[in-house]
């Protein structure tokens, strides 16, 4: 009967060993997310101040080349490409924006591989 308990409480510490591992690792795969989801902030926040001001002062050259007479018309044209670029830019955004890895991918497939193991054949 000892032996019997002793195996027991080996399975149950390989049981529990084994969910350990699988939390320690879907904790991994959380911190690389949100890692991975920060670095995305930080770069489009850089990105848009700087085609912001690129974009303001290029719009202000343009308008300062024209004639006098025709300013009024080139801010128009100006800020009618700059809305559809916008539009555009914010439409491609979206799309990337829906494409990411499945989240715990990896932990997932740990698992798997876990209960294929260890489930009856």
């Amino acid at each position: 009967m000892e032996g019997l308990r002793a195996a027991a409480q080996q399975v149950l510490a390989d049981v529990v060993e084994i969910g350990r591992t699988r939390l320690e690792l879907a904790a991994v795969e959380l911190e690389e997310e949100r890692l991975r989801l920060a670095r995305l902030w930080v770069g489009a926040t850089v990105t848009l101040f700087l085609l912001f001001a690129g974009v303001v002062l290029a719009a202000a050259w343009v308008v300062m080349l024209c004639p006098p007479e025709q300013r009024v018309t080139a801010l128009g044209v100006l800020a009618a490409a700059f809305l559809v670029a916008a539009g555009v830019a914010g439409w491609r955004w979206r799309q990337l924006s829906a494409v990411r890895p499945p989240l715990l991918q990896a932990t997932l497939g740990e698992l798997r591989r876990d209960q294929d193991e260890l489930s009856p054949r």
